[in-house]
This record gives C-alpha cells, structure tokens and sequence, in this order.
C-alpha cells in the first residue's frame, strides 16, 4: 500500500492555505479518502495542529471528522500534537468540536488529558474536567492515573488542581470515583500516597491527607511498605520537598485551594446525589414527597382528639370533641400549677392537653418542614423553579395560620401568630437579598449598556440593575 501523502497538501496543511487544499481536491476528489485507509499516518490535520494553523485544522476536521481521532507514526492525534506544543486556542477550538477527543488513546494510552497534566498545563486542565469529566478515569498502560504522573513529573500545580476539583465538583459519579483514583495502584503497586512518599512530597501528603477522606493509608506496594515505611525508609527524612520551583508561599496558596469547609462537604455530597438521580426516580420522590406534606398538612386541620364544640368546663380532662372521647392518659393536668399551660377550651380549637400538643407540634412541624426542605432541593435544579417555592411557601404560612387557631392555649396561639409573622416578614426579605445578589455581577453590564444608549444619543435605558435581575430569576431573560 502507498502510504506516500501528496507534499503539496502537507505544504498547505503547513501554512494554512485552505484554498491550495480544496484545489488539490478539485484535482483528485480521493486525496483525502486515501489517506484515511493509512492505519498510522501524519494527516494534513496532524500538521495543522502542530503547526498551530486553526483555520486550516477546523476545516480539515469539518471535511474528515475521523482525522481526529488518527494517530501518527509516533502515536499522537491531532489534539495530542496541540496540546505537547501549548496551541492553547487550537486545543479548545478542538474540545469544543468533539470533547471525546481528550480522551482519544495514544502511545502508552496517554490521552491529551494525560499530557496536559504530565506538562503542567493546567490551564486548559480544567477546561478538559469541565468539557469531559470522564476523562480523569482513563489510565495508562502503566495503570498510571492523572493524579500519578502529576506526582512523578513534579507538577504540583496541575495535582492541586486535580485533587481540588475531585473535592469540589458536582459530577454525579464522582462519589465512587473519588475513592477509586486516589486509592488507585499503578503497575508497580503504588497508590498516589505512595508516589508522593517516594520523591519526598511532603506537602502533597499532607494536601491528600486534609483533603481525602477516604485515603486508604495502610495500604502497601510491591515491596510491602506503606507511605510512613517509605518515608521513614528514603534517605534524609527533613523535609527536602520537590515542588518543581514552587516556593513556600505559592504551595500555601494551593492548599487553601483544596481545603473545604464540612458545610461545604455537605452541599456538594447532596448536589452530587441528586445529580445521580433518573428523571423517574424524582418524579417518584416528589410524588411521595406531595403525599406526606399533604397528610402532614391534613393533621395540623384536624388535630388528634379533635376540636371543642362548645365552651368546655374546667372539673374534667376527658372531653367529646365531634363525637370522640378522648383521655389524656400519658400528660397529668399541670394548668392549675403552669399558668401558660392553662386550656382556652374556646369552640374550634385543640381538645388535647397542651404537653400532647407541643408534642405533637413539634413532629408534625419538622416533618412538614423537612419535607419541604426536600422538594425543594430536587426542583432546584429545574427552570421556574420559584414558580415551585412560592406556593410552598404560603403552604407553610397557612399550616402556622392554622396552628395559631388550633392551639388549645393562649400562649401557643401567640407563639404559632409570631411564627407566621416570622416567615411573613423573612421570606420577601430572603428573596429581595437574593435578587441583590444575582444583580451585583449585572451591573458592570447595566453601566456599559447605559454608555452605549449615551454614545448612540438613545433615551435612557427605564431598566436598572434590580430590573434585569428579576427577570433573570424568573427565567424572563
């Protein structure tokens, strides 16, 4: 087979002519398909990259997708050669066109992932995470993860990087993930605890062990020594620490990137729960969801025992209420010692004994309440997801309003109307921060539109900051 390629099309390839390349192909409409039968074999689109000529290379990917993918003689693609030559622009004009193209395998199974963190380029790093997050699973032929060859090839930075993004992504199968790479033993039997032991990392341990919680510290290499039997074994136990360059200062810096609060922890374990969830299965979360606010609901209108019918009298703790007998068997009559436990027994409200009720408040309130909480947590990732919340926040004001009527004391019944009033002055003053909040990053836009309308003699824009970003949380705009 001819695996001879035209030197013409190599020279325009080189020099980013697409004209000379669409009249090469008027002169022979197979150039190109020739090519593509080569197993191995520098394409014009392996040129383009390496010589960083983005045009030439975007059109070249538009006529032959499958060029992306090839490798070279030397075992590279198109998006490998991009990345080893720092063709920041190429490389993601290149992700943006195919992110699977970061993970295309080349010599030794290295992917353009693996090259960016061997070189520290951590600049398009985390552009490669955010495109193509399954792209930190892949290994070497070495069954070297991203996080290894960062350790062995001295890029703090670019393990920094990836050690934070592992804490605090949302990625939904990063909860298994997280625990496999950082545990994970290349061919050699060493984990990235190990690798850092080694070549005496002593901040990158001490990063991975305020970091990680799930460092599997006991276990051993091929040799059977764990990360401490290697530090104790390797030569001059001070802290001669390997940084490639990294100063004192620079490597503080890094650690307060991957340390994160235990609220912080909390938040993004729950996101990535909820991003692990089918459509089906929140759907049938918010159906039980509906059904226990709804009986929850049901229960503060129509309290356990009952309501009083008419005037009650004072000698007797077992009153009919709608026809119901009802004793108070486990709470004793304190009213006559405890002046705010003193039953109203005035028609409508509760007919249980005030130490039942705050009971029976208190579970019923945090159910509901919990309930709630829930719901709106798998709506938050929705469109109108305020159109959810306002209702099920005059649901809550209601449920107090009730309860305010219902109290069989006095004392509930002023508790109960604080609570409502609580939730009616909080609620609109949540929103409005909130609206301040999504309105500050508006108004740098807010002041250059209002210049423009200047410059253009327009009439002054009626739209504030406040405006536009009200719209946008109600998805107007």
């Amino acid at each position: 087979m001819d695996t001879s390629i035209d030197p013409r099309l190599i020279e325009a390839a080189q020099t980013g002519n697409i004209d000379a390349l669409y009249a090469l192909i008027q002169q022979d409409g197979r150039i190109l398909e020739h090519i593509e039968h080569i197993p191995f074999v520098e394409t014009p689109l392996h040129v383009a990259a390496n010589q960083g000529q983005i045009s030439f290379a975007l059109e070249m990917m538009n006529l032959m997708p499958s060029f992306a993918k090839k490798l070279n003689q030397d075992g590279f693609s198109p998006m490998h050669l991009a990345v080893r030559n720092r063709q920041t622009e190429l490389v993601l004009r290149f992700l943006k066109t195919d992110k699977d193209l970061v993970r295309v395998k080349g010599r030794e199974k290295m992917t353009p992932f693996h090259c960016a963190v061997s070189m520290g380029y951590s600049i398009v790093l985390a552009k490669f995470l955010e495109a193509c997050p399954e792209c930190i699973e892949d290994m070497t032929v070495r069954d070297e993860t991203a996080l290894h060859l960062a350790l062995k090839n001295d890029q703090i930075e670019a393990f920094t990087l990836l050690l934070a993004w592992l804490q605090k992504s949302l990625y939904a199968n990063l909860f298994t993930i997280e625990r496999k790479l950082v545990n994970w033993k290349d061919i050699d039997n060493n984990t990235v605890l190990h690798i850092a032991a080694i070549k005496e990392q002593h901040e990158a341990i001490k990063m991975l062990l305020d970091a990680q919680v799930w460092l599997a510290v006991r276990d051993t290499n091929s040799e059977g020594l764990t990360a401490l039997e290697i530090i104790q074994k390797v030569e001059g136990q001070g802290m001669n620490i390997n940084m490639s360059g990294k100063n004192e200062a620079d490597i503080k810096d890094l650690k307060v990137n991957v340390k994160i609060s235990h609220l912080m922890k909390a938040r993004i374990a729950g996101t990535r729960a909820k991003n692990s969830l089918s459509i089906d299965m929140i759907n049938t979360m918010l159906v039980i969801m509906a059904l226990v606010i709804t009986a929850t609901y049901q229960s503060a209108l129509s309290p356990p025992g009952g309501v009083w019918q008419d005037e009650g009298g004072n000698s007797s703790t077992t009153n009919v209420a709608s026809g119901i007998s009802t004793t108070n068997h486990f709470f004793p009559d304190y009213t006559k010692h405890v002046p705010f436990l003193k039953e109203s027994r005035k028609i409508g409200t509760s007919i249980v004994n005030p130490l039942c009720y705050a009971l029976f408040w208190v579970l019923n309130f945090f159910l509901l309440w919990s309930s709630i909480q829930f719901t709106a947590f798998l709506l938050s990732g929705f469109r109108l997801f305020i159109y959810t919340v306002i209702p099920l926040y005059f649901l809550v004001t209601s449920y107090f309003c009730s309860m305010t009527i219902l109290a069989p004391t006095m004392a509930f019944s002023y508790f109960n109307l604080a609570c409502t009033c609580l939730i009616g002055i909080l609620a609109p003053l949540a929103l409005h921060v909130y609206i301040l909040y999504v309105s500050k990053p508006l108004k740098k836009e807010i002041k250059y539109r209002a210049e423009m309308r200047k410059v253009l003699d327009m009439d002054r824009d009626p739209k504030d900051a406040h405006t536009y970003a009200f719209q946008l949380l109600f998805n107007v705009i």
